[in-house]
């Protein structure tokens, strides 16, 4: 995947990234090769099973793949002077799945300029997995986008990632796991993935880029 090519035509954002406590959706992200290849890439081998929302209070567990990072960045961690990137967190992407840190490239670029990278990784339900209501970040500056690399997908199939009012009493939003979507909130933001329907023939797979921002 060339990486001129994937900032220059692939990405293609309606929007840039809004205020705090925000959602930000990017429709047709990827051109048609790039979210294939994307795709094909995330169904190669290397799931693991028992990933939770709540490592220490969940009953069930879902599919996993890492690719980089931890929830925080060392404050020692060598930062790039150019892009301000974590020197080790990008190379280890980079060696560890090719195709996603090109998509990365791209992203920084565009969409996500002034943040940087704190994690990388994807999940997958099959039936019977649940994700649970949760957080990601604490911190004001700390982002989330999910990316939905589906081929297609079936409104009864489920699967959709729901948001709350920071009291957790009452839905903000829903978003379809639409293909070639990517949905951008901030961490504070209280989410949870919605598990599939019996009729769904096939995984619900999100892949995630966990940052901070810094400009």
């Amino acid at each position: 995947m060339s990486l001129a090519v994937l900032a220059d035509d692939r990405v293609q954002p309606r929007q840039a990234a809004k205020p705090a406590l925000s959602i930000a959706r990017n429709d047709d992200l990827l051109s048609e090769r790039a979210h294939r290849e994307v795709r094909e890439f995330l169904h190669e081998p290397g799931w693991r099973f028992g990933w939770k929302s709540h490592a220490k209070k969940d009953q069930f567990s879902f599919w996993h793949k890492h690719f980089t990072g931890t929830k925080h960045i060392d404050p020692d961690a060598e930062i790039d002077e150019d892009t301000q990137q974590p020197l080790e967190r990008i190379a280890e992407l980079r060696e560890n799945a090719p195709v996603i840190h090109a998509f990365w490239e791209g992203l920084h670029a565009t969409v996500l300029k002034g943040h940087r990278l704190v994690r990388c990784y994807a999940n997958a339900f099959s039936f019977g997995c649940e994700g649970t209501l949760h957080c990601d970040s604490r911190a004001p500056n700390g982002y989330t986008c999910i990316y939905y690399p589906h081929e297609r997908w079936e409104p009864n199939w489920g699967g959709e990632t729901v948001f709350f009012n920071t009291e957790k009493t009452d839905i903000v939003a829903s978003v379809y796991p639409m293909p070639n979507r990517m949905v951008m909130f901030n961490g504070c933001i209280p989410h949870v993935a919605r598990g599939l329907t019996r009729s769904c023939p096939t995984y619900r797979i999100t892949l995630m880029f966990k940052t901070e921002k810094i400009e």
